[in-house]
């Protein structure tokens, strides 16, 4: 959270991506995935996952699979 706040303070303050990067120890294409985060929610805390969640669970989508492949014609 620290450093995302960073990266937000650096950008609006005119630092391009390299640079902010750079200043906090970090890959430039996390800083862009940060400001891209930040700019349409205007928030730096963590998204919930977009989507319904799955019906079925992994075990579940695996036996499907398994019986629908060992069927008899």
């Amino acid at each position: 959270k620290d450093i995302r706040n960073k990266a937000v303070d650096l950008h609006t303050a005119g630092k391009t991506e390299p640079a902010t990067g750079k200043h906090l120890g970090v890959k430039k294409s996390a800083v862009g995935v940060i400001i891209r985060k930040w700019k349409p929610y205007k928030t730096i805390d963590d998204l919930p996952p977009s989507g319904a969640p799955c019906k079925i669970s992994p075990c579940g989508v695996k036996m499907i699979r398994t019986v629908s492949n060992n069927s008899r014609p």
